[in-house]
């Protein structure tokens, strides 16, 4: 991933937007890349920070963000092992359903 394509889903990624192959390839990068990690925490200082400022609530940006990616790569776990799940779920339904076509021919046959 560049840091442009990182960099523009960022927003994304704040807003819980991004699809699990692009949340996997975001989170890859920001651990990785010093730069795009800085402005990942400048745009939450942005978005987050400048709420709680207004709403008068004390934070912590260095934790809260590192909390958030954390969750983030929690979520992204759930979402693989769901996915995991689901294909192999698929492929019982597809074994249930040659097994009933096939014993409906011997035994209707």
């Amino acid at each position: 991933m560049t840091h442009l394509a990182a960099q523009k889903m960022i927003s994304g990624f704040l807003d819980d937007e991004l699809n699990t192959n692009q949340l996997k390839e975001f989170l890859d990068h920001v651990d990785a890349c010093p730069e795009c990690k800085e402005e990942l925490t400048i745009q939450f200082l942005v978005v987050v920070g400048m709420q709680k400022l207004e709403d008068g609530e004390a934070f912590n940006l260095n934790q809260e963000l590192a909390e958030l990616l954390r969750d983030a790569r929690k979520r992204l776990n759930v979402r693989e092992s769901l996915e995991k799940m689901s294909i192999i779920l698929r492929i019982l339904v597809l074994i249930a359903s040659i097994l009933t076509v096939t014993l409906a021919f011997f035994l209707g046959g």
